[in-house]
C-alpha cells in the first residue's frame, strides 16, 4: 500500500489545465519545487501548500496559487519528481521542515499558513505541530493513513494497523497543534468524508 501511495507522488504527470505558470526553484541542493506570488516580498502572509496524491508542487500550484494574493509554495518530497534521495515518512517530515525554514528565512515578516489536502493533510498537520504558523487548514483530512488503505483494501483495523509502515498520524500529531485549526469536508467526497473530518476535529 506504502509503495502505491508514493507511486502518486513519484511517477504524477504535470497538469496542462492550469491557471498560473509555476515558478520552479531549490529549497537546497536536493530539495526542489514551486511557487507563484513569489515577488510579494512585503505580504504579512505566506503559504505553504501540501497536496494529495496527484498533486505534486507544480500541479498544486498551477491549479490553487491564483486564488490566493499571497506567496504559495510546494514542495516536491525527497525521492519524488526532481527532488533526490528517498520518500518515506522521515524524509517526507524532513522535506516539511525544510520548506518551512526556506520560507521563513525568505519571509521574515510574513505570517505562515499551512494548507494540507487529502494524503498531504497529515504532513501539513505534523509541521504544524513541530513549527510555529498563523493558521492550518486541513480539506479531506484522515485521522492516519489506514483511514485511506481501508478505502482501498478494507482490513487495517484495530491491531491490524501495526502492518502500516510509515503511518502517518494526523489525529496524534494535531494533539500538539497550537495554532487555530480549520478543518473542510464535502458530503460529496466519497473516500475522505465529511463525517470522517467531524471524527477528525475531535
Amino acid at each position: 500500500m506504502q509503495t502505491i501511495s508514493y507511486s502518486f507522488y513519484k511517477n504524477a504527470k504535470k497538469m496542462t489545465d492550469i491557471a498560473c505558470t509555476p515558478q520552479f526553484f531549490r529549497f537546497n541542493d536536493t530539495l526542489t519545487g514551486y511557487g507563484n506570488n513569489l515577488d510579494s516580498k512585503n505580504s504579512d502572509k505566506v503559504i505553504l501548500f501540501f497536496g494529495g496524491s496527484n498533486y505534486i508542487a507544480y500541479n498544486s500550484v498551477g491549479k490553487y496559487s491564483p486564488k490566493f494574493a499571497y506567496p504559495f509554495i510546494s514542495v516536491d518530497y525527497y525521492g519524488t519528481q526532481d527532488s533526490g534521495e528517498i520518500m518515506n515518512l522521515k524524509t517526507m517530515k524532513q522535506s516539511a521542515e525544510d520548506l518551512y525554514e526556506w520560507a521563513r528565512a525568505h519571509y521574515p515578516n510574513s505570517e505562515i499558513i499551512i494548507i494540507g489536502h487529502s494524503y498531504g493533510a497529515g504532513i501539513a498537520t505534523y509541521l504544524a505541530s513541530v513549527r510555529e504558523c498563523r493558521s492550518l487548514v486541513i480539506a479531506a483530512g484522515y485521522r492516519d493513513i489506514s483511514d485511506l488503505y481501508n478505502k482501498i483494501i478494507p482490513i487495517f483495523w484495530g491491531p491490524l494497523k501495526v502492518f502500516i509502515s510509515n503511518n502517518i498520524r494526523t489525529a496524534e500529531y494535531a494533539e500538539n497543534v497550537e495554532c487555530p485549526v480549520y478543518i473542510i469536508g464535502s458530503d460529496g467526497d466519497k473516500v475522505l468524508s465529511a463525517s470522517l473530518q467531524e471524527k477528525l476535529s475531535r
